[in-house]
């Protein structure tokens, strides 16, 4: 038997969104119930890195993969959920090393203390956990294909170079964020993240989904 886990966050208008981003709007102009319409057409208004999301490595890079280039496999497989939690600032290489990951691991869901709030509903922080550029370096040279993360981001505000993204989705490490992990047990799962099948773009919205033996 198996189980699953919503590891995304709800989107709706009160969703916290990236500082500059518009906050999504659900729409209803046409047809509606209400209206005597035989059924409710909705539209959606909103950024593709709203909610839980996906990086494509063009997000960053310059001649980079778009979303639609990005093998399936990124986003389904085998994956390890670290617990991070004890960390005050960021995620660093060394941190990851003491963390117990499996040497064979491709795809890796860091849980930080971000998790311990149902922070996709409070006021955007900058004091969230990050992803230090010496973590996102230790994630390519171990040869990973995917990194998840419990924020809108994995760069601090106080990097303007985007070191993490940078460095990650330059060697096409993709980045999946803004996942619930609150209450998700460390160890291993099978991921469940694919993307909507959007082209020509920079990222987009997924339903992400931890599958678990019981």
């Amino acid at each position: 038997m198996a189980r699953y886990i919503d590891i995304s966050v709800p989107t709706s208008a009160r969703t916290t969104v990236y500082p500059g981003d518009p906050a999504p709007q659900f729409l209803w102009p046409g047809w509606t119930h209400e209206k005597g319409n035989p059924a409710n057409v909705g539209f959606y208004q909103g950024g593709l890195h709203h909610g839980t999301h996906v990086d494509a490595p063009w997000h960053f890079i310059r001649g980079g993969k778009r979303l639609h280039e990005v093998p399936l496999d990124r986003w389904v497989g085998p994956c390890w959920v670290a617990d991070l939690t004890g960390e005050s600032e960021c995620v660093t290489a060394a941190s990851l090393e003491r963390a117990g990951i499996p040497t064979d691991t491709k795809r890796l869901l860091l849980k930080t203390r971000n998790s311990l709030t149902e922070y996709w509903h409070e006021a955007w922080t900058p004091n969230f956990i990050y992803i230090h550029r010496s973590a996102a370096e230790w994630c390519v040279q171990r040869g990973l294909c995917t990194i998840g993360m419990d924020y809108l981001t994995i760069d601090p505000p106080t990097e303007p170079a985007f070191p993490a993204h940078v460095t990650l989705l330059g060697n096409e490490v993709v980045i999946i964020e803004n996942l619930r992990l609150r209450d998700v047990v460390p160890g291993p799962y099978e991921l469940l993240a694919a993307p909507v099948n959007l082209h020509g773009v920079d990222g987009g919205w997924c339903r992400a989904l931890l599958r678990a033996e019981t």
